[in-house]
């Protein structure tokens, strides 16, 4: 989706991903997930590319070499 911002608050972190708020943060607590960036105050944010790198990294894992698109 173009347009989301190059920080994204919890919810919008976990929406990003396709995951729940739920899900992200026992993802979080468990040190899965990138850690956040303080931006001003007690406010945080994950950087999109932090999470990109993350759903990137999770698909190595799996094996999954590709999208399958490539050949259409």
């Amino acid at each position: 989706m173009p347009g989301w911002p190059l920080m994204l608050r919890r919810e919008f972190a976990a929406l990003y991903l396709g995951l729940s708020p739920s899900s992200f943060d026992a993802a979080v607590r468990d040190g899965l997930m990138p850690s956040p960036v303080p931006l001003v105050g007690t406010v945080k944010a994950w950087h999109r590319l932090d999470l990109d790198a993350w759903a990137e990294d999770r698909r190595a894992a799996v094996g999954t070499p590709g999208t399958g698109w490539e050949g259409a």
